[in-house]
């Protein structure tokens, strides 16, 4: 066995072992003292009542009444109270040295006797001494841990005095440190009437930016107003309109029915196409592309399937390569597409791929990937990020992106993100980009446009009293007698469920309707937690049953309760 292992007892006592020194000068301090602090040489070895410690020259025995085995430095005994500094275990190291070599030192040079006590997390050293040796060593301490903290931070020095003061700092120190700030609070009100002022300034040495690369071919624009209408209703039954609220209606491109009609000034995309084999563009193609290329935000709704990705990528191709600051002066990429999920945003970078147009590079960002990676990727230099919010997100608070370069946006899927509870993270990573952007949603609709606004006319004009949709009917639907919203999946923020409040509650309803509403809503909550705790598949699906027939019969209930009040 080695001179840094112990032995036991039966009793799992630690047995003391003699070593071999050369003729050390030893004395014993107080017994007193040693009942009292509990302190040692070196760093602790573990095992026994007291344990055993490892100092210089190898192992002392902890325990006051086992005998000598202790030496004073300098000074004999001492009557004065010892001084212990707490530190954490990191800079323990530096205190003891290499061999315990520099404690040796340490009590050389400033004649006291210093021992250490080390803890899960903390160590104490603990100084014996005259009052003026005490503090020479504390201020020998103090220096060697602080050089030790300039070059690694985040570790601190913590002082306490055993002695009769009962600190080592002043009172006006301990008073100053213990009164508490004053917290600044925040004039809410003051910013939100400078809000313009303050994204003005933000923004105020944004670089310019060019949006419009529409041409016009010759046989577009030779197309009459009914040649337009006939051809929107063969293709699916298109339905355009300009929904700005004040002033004059813009007027909508007419669509551009080949590809050669479009990108006839852009011989790259035309080869592009050519390869692939497409024949003829979509319907949702051929009338965004005009819109886009004219440096006009679009909000386009179709089915999957339909070309929608084609649809906003050629025109982001042209955009970021017609912008006045070059590629290699912009900072960060030009274009983002934001999706609600990987298997999209994957999707949506194979496409770019596809459609290679002057070596721009393309990242796909996402939750559950390569983190590192997708970081180290965004660090090279990219020119398309198609992401997913969280993860954007992330990397946006982190300072890892930077976005201020964007200049086409595009929020693939946006109706979907919305219900999947993405609105926060959406909204902060706009803050980040520059309000004149080009903006292009994209809506995933599972049924034909003209049916949703057919369906939205007879819930108006009260031909259809009951209405079932999803969150999308929870914003800007403005039916004035809805008086009954029932939630049958509960939504998945307190911002969705106050806008799907908001449906009711118009004018003198306010207050029956929203009560209606947090009745039913409470019922269905419990509902869900009550299945969340069932076992079997036969018993849950018996029980989402029991469930649906529940909701639709409180539903008419409450429909038929609602028609008799308005009767009476």
């Amino acid at each position: 066995m080695s001179d840094w292992e112990d032995e036991y007892d039966e009793d799992g006592a630690a047995i003391p072992k003699s070593v071999t020194r050369s003729a050390p000068t030893e004395s014993k301090l107080p017994i007193n003292v040693y009942k009292t602090q509990n302190v040692s040489f070196g760093v602790r070895n573990g095992g026994g009542k007291y344990g055993q410690w490892r100092g210089e020259g190898g192992l002392r025995n902890t325990d006051p009444e086992d005998g000598p085995g202790f030496r004073t430095l300098g000074g004999g005994r001492s009557g004065f109270s010892p001084v212990t500094i707490t530190v954490e275990n990191a800079s323990v190291g530096r205190i003891i040295g290499r061999g315990g070599a520099k404690i040796r030192e340490l009590e050389e040079i400033s004649g006291t006797r210093i021992k250490v006590n080390k803890g899960d997390y903390e160590s104490e050293v603990v100084i014996f001494g005259s009052s003026p040796a005490q503090q020479k060593a504390k201020e020998l301490i103090e220096d060697l841990v602080a050089d030790y903290l300039t070059n690694r931070s985040g570790f601190h020095l913590i002082f306490i005095s055993k002695s009769g003061s009962g600190s080592v700092w002043s009172a006006e120190e301990l008073q100053a440190a213990n009164v508490t700030p004053v917290r600044q609070v925040i004039d809410w009100n003051a910013i939100r009437e400078n809000k313009d002022k303050y994204e003005e300034l933000k923004w105020k040495d944004v670089a310019p930016m060019k949006k419009n690369f529409y041409t016009e071919a010759k046989s577009v624009s030779m197309l009459t107003t009914e040649e337009v209408s006939e051809w929107r209703k063969e293709n699916n039954n298109i339905f355009v309109d300009d929904l700005k609220e004040e002033g004059e209606k813009r007027p909508i491109p007419n669509p551009c029915r080949t590809f050669l009609e479009a990108f006839e000034l852009y011989p790259e995309i035309m080869e592009n196409i050519e390869r692939v084999g497409f024949v003829k563009p979509t319907p949702i193609q051929s009338q965004a592309w005009p819109v886009l290329l004219s440096g006009e935000d679009l909000i386009a709704i179709a089915q999957t399937g339909t070309g929608k990705t084609l649809a906003y990528l050629l025109p982001g191709f042209i955009h970021m390569d017609g912008q006045p600051v070059p590629r290699d002066d912009r900072g960060g990429p030009g274009m983002l597409v934001l999706t609600p999920t990987r298997e999209l945003a994957l999707q949506i970078e194979e496409e770019c791929n596809k459609y290679r147009y002057k070596g721009y590079k393309s990242v796909c960002v996402y939750g559950g990937g390569d983190r590192r990676g997708q970081i180290n990727v965004v660090k090279k230099g990219v020119d398309i990020v198609i992401a997913t919010p969280g993860r954007l997100n992330d990397l946006q608070m982190n300072e890892l992106i930077n976005l201020h370069s964007i200049t086409y946006l595009v929020l693939d899927e946006a109706d979907r993100m919305l219900d999947m509870g993405f609105e926060p993270q959406i909204l902060k990573i706009l803050l980040d980009i520059r309000p004149d952007r080009l903006a292009v949603q994209s809506l995933h609709g599972d049924r034909e446009q003209c049916d949703r606004e057919e369906a939205l006319k007879d819930f108006r004009e009260g031909r259809v009293h009951i209405l079932v949709a999803t969150d999308l009917a929870s914003r800007g639907l403005d039916v004035c007698d809805i008086t009954h919203v029932f939630n049958y999946d509960f939504p998945r923020n307190i911002e969705e469920y106050v806008h799907r409040v908001g449906r009711t509650g118009r004018k003198k309803l306010r207050k029956t309707r929203l009560k209606n509403l947090m009745q039913i809503s409470n019922l269905n909550l419990l509902s869900d937690c009550y299945f969340s705790q069932q076992d079997g598949t036969d018993q849950t699906s018996l029980l989402m049953y029991i469930s649906y027939c529940s909701f639709v019969i409180l539903t008419l209930l409450s429909l038929m309760l609602c028609i008799s009040s308005k009767i009476d």
